[in-house]
């Protein structure tokens, strides 16, 4: 069955509403104005005698016929015309309504098309202006996500491809005798395969954390005894020069619920970054306890992050180094991780950062 367009419904109903409002309006004006002109001449003084009350009663119902007969004729025209102005006002009204509704309905099959460009006009009545301003969010959101998407997809075959192709010609150079089958040699290869499988295994996780899929075992902890053991761990990762700051954190206990194994892996990744991006100077973790949250901050005097840079740093596959160096970062996984790991704790993330004066990146947590 044909469904009627929004145009034809409103002018339909617009129609209906003013053909009802006409017949109430004129039935009641004419049965109003005939009982009260019944009343009128009722009450005139009529001449003495059987013959001229005949009379005047015949009188009275010629008049009162040809009065109805006016009151119909003008409750008819009354009718006609509201009905026209009726039906001109519902044809403009559903045009108003139809036009900016049409507007959508081609910037949808637009967007299925693939045109993610296509925005429409926002305007009309307030729910279809609604309407209007929440398809352009939706627009931007898929040419976001395409976007990161396209990006994603090239950043995932750039870190691939760099191990892979070293992995390739060493196998390659030493197959063909070109290279020497040494230990050294051995041992090159077997770092380029372990740094392959460690971009695969972490792109797996992100897709996991990503996707609800991360496995926890909650249990209450003191958080200040995980980031002490992690902090000494870190001195290692330290540059010659670089020291290793002394924790900050309140006395005493702070506990919270969450999966020690996990947040080890955040606090790794956050001492990590610092010390890779830290020269000179110090690195160093704090914990303090901001009313019901506990708050973990990982300081270097490092170069800093530039402020246009310092919105994206928990993005996916995201390097302030566009040149993508390896002696300056990893894969631009690791905080993306560490950024889905905190909030299925229930926390947030971070960073403050200054050109040339460090970067503080941390995570906060509610209190157990």
């Amino acid at each position: 069955m044909q469904r009627l367009s929004l145009r034809a419904q409103v002018f339909l109903a617009i129609l209906s509403v003013a053909l009802m409002s006409a017949g109430i309006v004129g039935l009641a004006a004419r049965t109003s104005l005939v009982t009260a002109f019944e009343r009128y001449l009722s009450s005139l003084p009529t001449p003495t005698g059987q013959g001229r009350r005949g009379m005047g009663r015949m009188m009275l119902s010629a008049a009162e016929q040809a009065f109805v007969s006016g009151v119909d004729r003008s409750v008819l025209l009354a009718s006609v015309v509201a009905v026209f102005v009726a039906a001109v006002v519902a044809v403009g009204l559903a045009a108003y309504l139809a036009r900016p509704i049409r507007r959508l309905e081609a910037a949808t099959h637009g967007l299925a098309g693939g045109d993610l460009e296509h925005r429409v006009e926002v305007d009309g009545p307030a729910e279809v202006a609604s309407l209007g301003d929440s398809f352009n969010r939706m627009a931007d959101s898929l040419a976001q996500a395409e976007e990161l998407r396209r990006r994603m997809t090239a950043d995932v075959a750039h870190e691939l491809r760099n191990p892979l192709a070293a992995a390739r010609a060493q196998a390659e150079g030493m197959a063909d005798g070109v290279l020497p089958r040494d230990d050294t040699r051995m041992a090159s290869l077997v770092e380029d395969l372990a740094h392959l499988s460690s971009l695969i295994d972490d792109l797996q996780e992100l897709a996991s954390a990503e996707a609800g899929g991360l496995s926890y075992d909650m249990r209450e902890m003191d958080l200040v005894e995980l980031v002490a053991r992690e902090s000494e761990r870190a001195r290692a990762l330290l540059k010659p020069g670089v020291e290793l700051a002394e924790l900050v954190a309140p006395d005493g206990e702070v506990r919270v619920l969450g999966d020690e194994r996990r947040l080890a892996q955040v606090l790794r990744n956050l001492f990590t970054n610092a010390a890779r991006h830290t020269s000179e100077g110090s690195v160093g973790a704090s914990v303090r306890i901001d009313g019901d949250r506990a708050v973990v901050r990982v300081t270097d005097t490092g170069s800093g992050i530039d402020p246009g840079d310092l919105a994206h740093v928990f993005e996916r596959f995201y390097r302030a180094d566009t040149a993508r160096a390896s002696d300056t970062g990893g894969a631009g996984l690791g905080l993306a991780i560490s950024r889905a790991i905190v909030v299925d704790h229930g926390g947030a993330v971070f960073a403050e950062s200054a050109p040339g004066e460090g970067t503080t990146v941390g995570f906060e947590l509610p209190l157990a």
